[in-house]
């Protein structure tokens, strides 16, 4: 169905990202000052866990892409 977001693959794109940039999610993590386990936790949406908005602006400026990419 056209135009419906898809959650059970939270964040698929940001992670391809991740890993097409060269980086670890320990590069990630210690860059926006979360230990891995948070941000895994928030990359695949555990429990309703999320990025707040300020943690998703860093990210997308750490990987020189616009929120909207993930």
């Amino acid at each position: 169905m056209a135009g419906v977001l898809e959650l059970d693959k939270p964040y698929h794109n940001l992670k391809g990202i991740i890993v097409s940039k060269g980086l670890k999610q320990n590069d990630i993590a210690d860059k926006l000052g979360m230990d891995k386990s948070t941000l895994s936790v928030k990359l695949n949406r555990y429990k309703g866990r999320d990025f707040t908005f300020s943690e998703a602006s860093k990210l997308a400026e750490l990987l020189g892409i616009k929120m909207e990419d993930f």
